[in-house]
């Protein structure tokens, strides 16, 4: 593999169109997948793909792309390396997360739930096999933020967590918005570090499509009675404030 002379590491937060760069972007051979901090994949879902530990690795990567990237690549590299990550609108992406859970509930475990939404949204960052937390707290500490069974909530938590990821956030250099066709936009940053996209993948996971396909239906914000769309205008609140901010700091 040809030394990259600079880096892009992107941070997937999950249900943000991240998996679509990375089918499209994967064939390259500098190109990296980090799904845990500890190991970085080459030749993803290759044939010849293969693991090494992320801080004994020489190989050194044009893109590393996953759900365990973070800010230690400053460490772990010699060369220059430049930070990313793509938002989505807060409340479109809880929508997805609720209906992506129903999903995968199904192909990883063959159980057709019925979970109602305010019980998925109450406990939606402890249940497996995502858990889901708030964007900003990709950039400070993944934890449950309920406390008490989930009838109460750390507000001092919440906020130590987003002042955190506000400081974090100032360190990324590519904020790419999936409403403002994100794809597009990531194609023009990723040219500058020699890898080019499959232009035949468009937008993969697509939860809506693989649920209606087994009969099931999508949810979406309207299909919400009044008390469930105040709950998540409220469990998103935070998020939002952030989403804006980067929107107005990046956009």
């Amino acid at each position: 593999m040809q030394r990259a002379m600079e880096t892009l590491a992107v941070f997937h937060i999950l249900k943000n169109g991240g998996t679509t760069l990375i089918d499209r972007y994967k064939h390259n051979q500098g190109f990296a997948y980090q799904r845990i901090p500890g190991d970085i994949v080459y030749n993803y879902q290759q044939p010849d793909q293969i693991t090494y530990y992320t801080h004994t690795c020489q190989l050194v990567p044009s893109i590393v792309f996953g759900h365990g990237v973070t800010f230690d690549w400053d460490h772990l590299l010699q060369n220059p390396v430049k930070y990313a990550t793509i938002l989505r609108d807060p409340r479109t992406r809880i929508m997805s997360a609720y209906n992506y859970f129903r999903l995968e509930m199904f192909n990883i475990h063959n159980h057709r739930t019925e979970i109602d939404f305010v019980t998925w949204l109450i406990n939606c960052s402890r249940l497996l096999p995502t858990p889901v937390f708030h964007q900003y707290q990709q950039f400070s500490t993944q934890e449950c933020l309920r406390t008490d069974y989930g009838k109460s909530f750390d507000y001092t938590k919440q906020y130590q967590s987003y002042e955190t990821a506000i400081e974090n956030v100032d360190r990324l250099d590519y904020v790419f918005f999936v409403e403002d066709n994100y794809i597009k936009q990531f194609d023009k940053v990723a040219k500058k570090y020699g890898v080019k996209p499959n232009t035949k993948i468009k937008h993969q996971h697509v939860t809506k499509t693989y649920l209606e396909r087994n009969k099931r239906k999508y949810y979406t914000y309207d299909d919400l009675n009044s008390q469930e769309q105040m709950m998540l205008l409220e469990f998103t609140a935070k998020d939002q404030e952030f989403y804006e901010h980067c929107k107005g700091k990046f956009a």
